[in-house]
């Protein structure tokens, strides 16, 4: 594209971004594209995957501790506990 009109027609604006005393046919303009946000949001939802992931092993591991110490409880002091887990609303 060497001449204003053809830059016109690609939609690129010279007018306003040529400085002062440059001949317009000697110009070419090239505007960048907008900002790509795909990196981003990948990044969130490995980050928000990764959270969900970390709090169910957490879960899952608080539950075999707590399996394990009930199972443990009447072996050392004698005694029974039992874990009971309750639904509510049906």
């Amino acid at each position: 594209m060497r001449h204003p009109s053809s830059q016109l027609a690609a939609g690129h604006r010279p007018a306003d971004l040529i400085p002062p005393g440059t001949h317009p046919g000697e110009v070419v303009i090239v505007q960048t594209t907008g900002p790509n946000y795909a990196g981003r949001i990948l990044l969130t939802i490995a980050i928000a995957g990764g959270t969900a992931l970390v709090i169910v092993v957490l879960a899952y591991a608080f539950q075999t501790m707590t399996a394990a110490a009930a199972a443990a409880v009447p072996a050392v002091g004698g005694a029974g506990v039992t874990v009971k887990l309750t639904r509510k609303g049906r």
